[in-house]
């Protein structure tokens, strides 16, 4: 039994890792750029199912604090989902 908790931890692990692997070049692109609200809602719906690993809460920060300004309704409404989702009230920060 404990093997197999293991094992799904690792597994875990693995796919987290797989999922910074792939958005990170996505990030990378829509932080360099302006996209629409729409392509920007998509990206961070993906980002936010993987919100719980450190790695790739910065991804999702980093596409947020550079949209805050340009879409600040969608941002405020994925950091209130993050909240929801995950149970952090107070480790997003105050700006973003």
């Amino acid at each position: 039994m404990d093997e197999n908790i293991y094992q799904i931890a690792e597994q875990i692990v693995q796919l987290h890792q797989k999922a910074y692997e792939t958005y990170l070049p996505l990030v990378e692109d829509v932080s360099s750029r302006t996209v629409s609200e729409e392509k920007l809602s998509h990206l961070l719906d993906y980002l936010l199912d993987f919100a719980c690993d450190e790695k790739m809460l910065g991804l999702y920060k980093k596409v947020c604090r550079k949209y805050l300004y340009i879409y600040p309704s969608c941002i405020k409404s994925y950091i209130k989902a993050y909240r929801e989702m995950w149970g952090e009230e107070n480790s997003y920060g105050e700006n973003c």
